[in-house]
């Protein structure tokens, strides 16, 4: 039972890192022209949207495992 639990919160734990790194790459990318990381130009680059679109996708998959249902064991 102790290794069912130590494994649901490893899980959890994941979940959340993934959410976490999903919306900072998301921010990064899009806010890359104000805090002077970008490569110039105007405007949101591809570059700029590959990345926030990649944060997008981890952040739903982190919250995907979070609320995804958990198994359930049967007792006779």
């Amino acid at each position: 039972m102790a290794a069912d639990s130590d494994a649901t919160q490893t899980s959890r734990y994941l979940s959340v890192a993934a959410i976490i790194l999903g919306v900072l790459l998301a921010a990064t990318s899009l806010l890359a022209d104000e805090i002077g990381v970008s490569g110039g130009g105007e405007g949101i680059g591809w570059k700029q949207l590959i990345g926030a679109i990649a944060g997008i996708v981890i952040a739903l998959a982190g919250v995907a495992l979070l609320l995804r249902p958990r198994g359930f064991t049967e007792s006779d």
